[in-house]
Formats: structure tokens, sequence, C-alpha cells
């Protein structure tokens, strides 16, 4: 009984000392705490290269064949025409497909045009 008046005791004691003394405590940074730089945080930018890849809807690889695909899939749905607006390959291909004349693949071919372009990219130090 006298063990537990005790400890009962102790635990008042402390609980009410870490209530009632709650200052706020300072750590002593040493040689950092003297530069102001080790407490901000830095921004830096650098270049960075990506790439577009700028393809012509019109005189694309597969724009032919895209376009007699889609002809075919118009006129089985029973779509009125409509002609193209991207016109080139794609519209011949698409009027082939329509009107179900044969496949004649694509004459002119227009290769996509990769441009590297630079931007900024931004980060934390």
């Amino acid at each position: 009984m006298k063990k537990i008046i005790i400890a009962s005791l102790l635990a008042l004691a402390t609980t009410t000392g870490f209530l009632l003394n709650n200052e706020s405590a300072q750590a002593n940074h040493g040689r950092y705490y003297r530069y102001p730089r080790y407490r901000q945080r830095i921004s830096y930018c650098y270049p960075v290269t990506q790439w577009h890849i700028d393809e012509d809807p019109s005189y694309h690889p597969q724009a032919y064949a895209d376009g007699y695909r889609q002809g075919q899939h118009s006129s089985r749905k029973g779509n009125e025409y409509k002609p193209r607006t991207a016109g080139g390959e794609f519209g011949r291909g698409f009027d082939d497909g329509y009107y179900g004349r044969e496949f004649k693949g694509q004459r002119n071919v227009v290769p996509n045009t990769v441009l590297p372009y630079t931007t900024t990219q931004c980060s934390w130090w």
C-alpha cells in the first residue's frame, strides 16, 4: 500500500511539472547557426531540352491507310459523305474507302519532324 501511494505521488508531481513548466527549448546549432544561408532554401534553375514530334495529319506515313479504313467504316455505318478537312493522302484514302474503290496505297510521304525545344526546370536545394 505504501508503495502505491509513493508511486502515485511521484506520478502526480511529474505530471504537474510537465504541464506547468512548458517552456520552449532551443537547441544550439553550433557553427551552422551563424550562417544565414544554411537556414534558407535555395532555388536553382537549369535548362532542359525536350522533343516535340510534329506530325502532319494529311501526309503522315499511315495517312492513306487511316483514311481508307475510316472511309470503309463510315460507309458501312451508312453515314452521309462529308469531305475530310485534313485533305492530302488522308482525304484521298477516305474517298477510296467510302466509295469502295481498290486500295492504292500512299503516294506522298512527309516524314514526321522532330523539333527540340529548351525549357527551364527549377528545384530547391
